[in-house]
């Protein structure tokens, strides 16, 4: 009886010593964010369990480490739970303040640990993780260009005959679109060149099969902000001064009202970008209602005046409004699309100063930190910090779980790949 405690303990090594978590994880990422974005959530779940049990394994959990990370971000989280006190809805508030908080622990902690564990501890996770993208990219490119979307109309239940089924996989093309670049880098400095190559041409033909503007978007960003900073690193400073810029000035220069010829060709041509227009003037308005508390966690849904209709009409050639009505909607419609003026909105001018002082320090540390001097570490932080911005300030929800969630995923994926080449614990660096 005296050894079974210890048998047991080391039963259970074994078992884990046997499987390899992480890159088996990763390798249904992939394939699992393109049928079921929402799916992000679990997978980083699963994703912070495989880290803790193989950091256990290798005794470094860093307890400690995990806390000064999760510090950076606690001003953060107090105010917002204390901002449900005059949310519009403080259960709500409260109850999106607790989950978010639970995500980012999570989070921090993934993050954490793929960037102290040894290199050998983890596997190949960036070659499973690209194998799986690589996968479901190649599924998507032949269901929507030579099965017509029956795959992917099957898979997302019963719709309208004519649904778009392009618009089925554009969640996940924005998750990949976001995480493609520090994937590749990753690869090409880990040796796995081929593979490297093969992800980024098939997974960019995918994103560009799929109807979502927002991961077409985003992967034009990534790849361009990669190769300036790969080739100019000192931009990356540049960027953060821009980004910084925009956090402040952002709902001073709203709302903005364009000429009818504006209006028009905006309505013609791009019907959605003249809403988000619409929706940004209105959240400033309110913006400047609330300027320093702002409306409370959760409140953009149920803002007053929220609901108000919004009929954009196409104009003739003379600038005259017809019968043509490509926008018929709300004037917030859950959420203003745009991650610095919603947390401006519910979280006021304290809430923007600690949400983005935090993410700006967390991406200066990124980017000064020197293990992670190379060009090739610095383009993959800079293109998947502002890949994930480009969707963020023009499309979801900034409390969108899932979204939230491919974030870390994004982050970690980016963090694992700045050590790729690392030489080995005995040896030193160069």
């Amino acid at each position: 009886m005296a050894d079974s405690a210890p048998r047991d303990r080391r039963s259970i090594r074994t078992l884990f010593s046997v499987a390899n978590i992480l890159p088996t994880l990763l390798a249904v990422l992939g394939p699992l964010v393109y049928v079921a974005p929402l799916g992000a959530v679990p997978a980083l779940l699963a994703l912070g369990l495989g880290a803790a049990v193989t950091a256990w394994r290798a005794g470094a959990l860093d307890g400690r480490g995990i806390l000064r990370g999760l510090a950076v971000f606690a001003p953060v989280f107090a105010w917002m739970l204390l901002s449900s006190l005059w949310s519009l809805d403080a259960h709500a508030a409260l109850s999106l303040g607790l989950r978010l908080a639970g995500l980012f622990v999570t989070g921090i902690a993934l993050v954490h640990w793929l960037r102290i564990l040894p290199l050998e501890r983890l596997g190949p996770c960036l070659v499973a993780l690209a194998l799986g993208f690589s996968v479901a990219s190649a599924i998507v490119v032949v269901d929507l260009v030579l099965c017509h979307g029956w795959l992917g109309y099957h898979l997302h239940g019963p719709q309208a005959p004519h649904y778009d089924v392009a618009l089925f996989y554009g969640r996940g093309a924005t998750i990949h679109s976001i995480l493609m670049v520090p994937l590749l880098l990753g690869l090409w400095r880990g040796g796995a060149r081929r593979l490297a190559v093969l992800q980024l041409l098939i997974g960019a033909l995918a994103i560009l099969v799929t109807s979502s503007l927002s991961a077409k978007m985003a992967l034009a960003v990534a790849l361009a902000v990669g190769a300036a900073v790969f080739l100019v690193p000192r931009l990356r400073y540049l960027l953060l001064g821009l980004l910084a810029a925009a956090i402040i000035g952002l709902p001073a220069i709203l709302p903005y009202h364009p000429d009818a010829a504006t209006t028009c060709w905006l309505a013609n041509e791009k019907a959605s970008a003249l809403h988000r227009l619409y929706i940004w003037d209105f959240a400033a308005d309110r913006i400047a209602e609330h300027p320093v508390f702002g409306w409370g966690l959760d409140a953009a849904r149920r803002i007053p005046g929220g609901d108000a209709r919004v009929v954009v009409h196409r104009c003739d050639a003379e600038g005259r409004p017809t019968d043509m009505v490509p926008i018929n909607s709300v004037i917030m419609p859950l959420h203003p699309h745009n991650a610095i003026l919603q947390v401006w909105l519910e979280l006021g001018g304290i809430g923007a100063a600690l949400w983005f002082g935090a993410l700006l320090l967390v991406l200066a540390r990124a980017f000064t930190a020197r293990d992670w001097r190379s060009r090739s570490a610095q383009a993959g932080f800079a293109a998947a910090c502002f890949g994930g911005l480009s969707v963020a300030l023009v499309s979801f929800g900034v409390w969108q779980e899932w979204f939230l969630s491919a974030l870390f995923i994004v982050a970690a994926t980016a963090t694992l790949a700045a050590r790729q080449g690392e030489p080995p614990p005995d040896q030193p660096r160069r």
